[in-house]
């Protein structure tokens, strides 16, 4: 299991998302803002933890990482991202 503060876990996302020229500054934008609400509503999510005021998130190993960038490419140029936001889960 790895376990990432919010910052890292972020910024990690927010690398991959640049190597894919489809995502620009809006979609990776629109991907922390609901990223975001979702951790301001679901905090019981058990990949979610919080130590004092900071946001651990944890995942199975690196590729669950690499699988949410994916899934978001994929409803990006699908322009599907109305239903990819309607169930995402971490």
């Amino acid at each position: 299991m790895i376990k990432l503060n919010g910052k890292d876990f972020l910024a990690e996302v927010e690398a991959e998302m640049a190597g894919y020229e489809e995502l620009g500054e809006d979609s990776i934008k629109r991907w922390l803002d609901n990223f975001n609400a979702y951790v301001g509503k679901k905090s019981k999510d058990k990949r979610i933890d919080y130590k004092g005021n900071d946001l651990i998130v944890k995942l199975d190993d690196e590729s669950e990482l690499f699988n949410i960038v994916d899934c978001y490419y994929a409803a990006v140029v699908n322009e599907d991202l109305e239903n990819y936001f309607k169930d995402w889960s971490l």
